[in-house]
């Protein structure tokens, strides 16, 4: 019981110790203490952000696909030519039918806007139907160049053919990988 009365006794005397200091312990700002900056935003590394966040970005996120590594793994487990043949109709299918997707998308998307430019220039809003058919102007340049792209395409240009051709190398590269490997285990074995 000596120890709860040392304690109750320790007690005792810190209220009387501050009861007999009138001073007071000043106020600190919270900002002191607390960030309240926002977490996401990062002053130390600028960055950039590239693409237009319109439909014509799905087309160049298709064509900086990593097809390399892909293919390398299709090569793994099946190294079969017809295999890669057959991959490689499929991505060109695919691209086939993402320029069809996004061309549909920005003919909705001209009509949509050429139905608020009649509205809005009825009402005489015309700052607003001046943005508005500037934005048309860039959906219209947006489709002559996807329809530039699927020329290019057809005719073989590189920056168009870049991922078939990234797809060859990985399915190459696949198949180099598992010769070694089948060499280095055949070695062991004798």
């Amino acid at each position: 019981m000596g120890i709860f009365n040392f304690l109750f006794k320790k007690k005792d005397t810190d209220n009387t110790d501050k009861s007999s200091n009138p001073e007071e312990i000043p106020d600190l700002p919270r900002n002191l203490f607390v960030d309240e900056s926002d977490p996401n935003y990062n002053t130390s590394s600028p960055s950039l952000e590239f693409g237009t966040k319109l439909p014509i970005d799905i087309i160049y996120g298709f064509l900086k696909e990593d097809y390399e590594s892909k293919a390398y793994n299709d090569a793994l487990v099946n190294p079969d030519k017809s295999y890669k043949e057959k991959n490689l109709t499929i991505i060109k299918s695919n691209l086939e039918i993402k320029f069809k997707q996004v061309l549909l998308k920005y003919e909705d998307m001209i009509r949509e806007i050429d139905f608020h430019i009649k509205s809005r220039t009825e009402a005489g809003l015309t700052d607003l139907v001046e943005l508005l058919k500037s934005r048309k102007e860039t959906y219209i340049k947006h489709v002559e160049e996807l329809n530039h792209m699927k020329n290019d395409l057809e005719q073989g240009e590189l920056y168009m053919t870049g991922l078939f051709q990234s797809y060859e190398v990985g399915f190459t590269k696949g198949l180099a990988s598992l010769s070694i490997h089948n060499l280095k285990i055949d070695n062991n074995s004798l």
